[in-house]
């Protein structure tokens, strides 16, 4: 059997082989001659016309479920088809055909190429919208600010050109719209900051609202931050004229020492002080202290102002001082005796003696006994006991004379020298100027 079997495949080999080939060749032929149906399936995006026959009604719509993709089958001779692609047709939604329940619009899938050599099938024709109401609202844009100005500077004003968006879209989207706002960096400025931003819609929890569906009246809008510095600078003020004999200018007392400005950088690093010269500072011929009302912003370089937290008016009195008395202590030690004649010698009657002086009581107040000292001129004075005037050394004005008491010896009769006496050729120590001193006998 298996020899049988094997002869009838090996008698004429070739021949047989030959008339495979030729068989495949044949069929091939007619295959081509025939150009039988193929069919393929095609993906397209559908393209959405006469969209405003519902913003015209006042609303909107939301494809859903991706239903603006369509599938597609496309059958034909295999020569055609097989030279088709996606471009060679065209997917459709009219939305005036949508219908009466608004949710689902009709797609017509054309042929752009060999359209009457084709057939076209889809297993979905619709697509599923969502219809609302269209809104439109306005927002203020906010202006939130990114890093610190420099030092001693602060931002004053915030705003942005246009101040408002107008927003328009679904209800349901517009509805949880609960700000629009920019970013803006001020990190070093010391001046005014403006810059171009996107506008960002937000909801109450600060989460960015996607604007696909959104139309705004501005996408981006110039943002401006208006900087300024703060700075604290001392009161200066310029007394002019002087006062009555007698009297002397002493000092200006003010509510305040200092002010806090704010205003353009560059003009306050420059201000140290603020000099106030004003015609009520004139203390010509006073005689005693002068009050005066002075309105700050007058004396105000331009670009700066007051902070809000100060006044604009304070009082200021210029204080007029008068010359006033004082009684002194001076111990008599502090007291140099000249021109004492031969053979006399001379003592004090008290340890101190009493000086009165006029003065300015700050001049005064640093006064003290120990301080003063004076000239007692004994020429003429003999044996005896006297009141006799001492001169004062020093810028003293002294209210009345000073006169001390002595008692003069005769060293030649007595033959000693005591204690707390003086003769011709002694001076107390400390002192350096002599005078010249009058005085009168006190002998029975």
């Amino acid at each position: 059997m298996l020899k049988k079997l094997s002869s009838l495949i090996t008698n004429n080999f070739g021949l047989k082989v030959l008339g495979i080939i030729f068989a495949v060749i044949l069929w091939m032929a007619i295959v081509n001659i025939q150009d039988p149906d193929k069919t393929l399936t095609f993906s397209l995006e559908v393209e959405v016309v006469n969209a405003d026959f519902l913003t015209d009604l006042g609303k909107t719509y939301e494809v859903l479920n991706g239903t603006d993709t369509i599938s597609f089958t496309v059958t034909g001779k295999r020569s055609v088809v097989e030279n088709l692609t996606a471009t060679d047709f065209k997917a459709v939604a009219n939305i005036e055909d949508i219908d009466d329940s608004m949710s689902i619009v009709p797609i017509i899938v054309t042929a752009t190429s060999y359209s009457s050599q084709l057939e076209i099938t889809t297993r979905s024709s619709y697509m599923q919208v969502n219809v609302e109401n269209l809104v439109t609202q306005e927002y203020e844009i906010e202006v939130l600010t990114e890093g610190m100005p420099a030092t001693s500077c602060f931002v004053d004003s915030l705003s942005t050109s246009p101040g408002t968006v107008t927003v328009t879209g679904p209800e349901s989207v517009v509805g949880q719209i609960d700000s629009a706002q920019v970013t803006l960096d001020i990190s070093g400025s010391s001046d005014e900051v403006s810059s171009e931003e996107d506008i960002l819609l937000l909801d109450e929890s600060g989460d960015e609202i996607a604007q696909d569906r959104l139309t705004l009246s501005a996408s981006r809008t110039t943002a401006m931050a208006g900087i300024l510095m703060r700075k604290s600078v001392s009161l200066s003020f310029e007394v002019t004229g002087e006062p009555a004999d007698g009297t002397r200018y002493h000092e200006v007392q003010s509510e305040i020492s200092s002010v806090m400005l704010v205003g353009d950088a560059d003009v306050l690093r420059s201000l140290s002080s603020l000099e106030i010269s004003s015609d009520q500072l004139n203390i010509d011929g006073a005689t005693e202290s002068v009050t005066a009302e002075i309105h700050l912003s007058d004396y105000l370089p331009d670009g700066v102002s007051l902070a809000n937290s100060e006044s604009e008016d304070i009082t200021v009195t210029i204080e007029i001082e008068s010359q006033a008395a004082a009684d002194v202590e001076m111990p008599v030690s502090n007291i140099t005796v000249s021109n004492l004649a031969d053979g006399l010698e001379l003592s004090f009657d008290s340890d101190t003696v009493t000086v009165s002086l006029t003065g300015y009581e700050d001049d005064l107040s640093s006064v003290s006994g120990e301080s003063i000292s004076g000239v007692l001129d004994a020429s003429g004075l003999t044996e005896g006991a006297w009141n006799v005037t001492v001169t004062l050394s020093g810028d003293y004005l002294s209210e009345s004379e000073t006169t001390v008491s002595v008692t003069i010896t005769d060293t030649e009769s007595s033959g000693t020298t005591g204690a707390g006496t003086t003769n011709s050729d002694t001076t107390n120590s400390g002192t350096t100027n002599s005078g010249t001193a009058a005085g009168s006998s006190e002998e029975e």
